[in-house]
């Protein structure tokens, strides 16, 4: 995905915004540039992710725990509960019990 596809796919997002994040996330080793390709008449980077969703989302938590005073995990992970569909509780359970050994590997 190039950084116009980005802002263009984006909701109110400028181009400068993307690529300065583009920039930040390549920095930081989130993604990578996989190719070169035309954007209109111009040539433009492509850039694919190195790492999931999951495990960037995991990093910045880790990020905010460290990183902020008043940060509670059990607050965080109550609000993701009071607010997500009945199916994260389902997921959080089999995560504990694969975590205690007493579920399904």
């Amino acid at each position: 995905m190039t950084a116009s596809d980005i802002a263009e796919n984006g909701k109110s997002i400028s181009i400068n915004t993307v690529q300065a994040t583009l920039r930040s996330l390549l920095k930081k080793g989130y993604i990578e540039i996989y190719g070169i390709t035309y954007s209109g008449t111009v040539l433009a980077r492509e850039y694919k992710p190195i790492v999931s969703a999951e495990q960037y989302a995991a990093e910045q938590l880790q990020s905010m725990r460290v990183n902020t005073l008043d940060f509670s995990t059990l607050n965080f992970l109550d609000h993701l509960v009071n607010n997500s569909s009945s199916d994260i509780l389902d997921e959080l359970e089999q995560v504990i019990k694969i975590k205690r050994g007493e579920g399904e590997k």
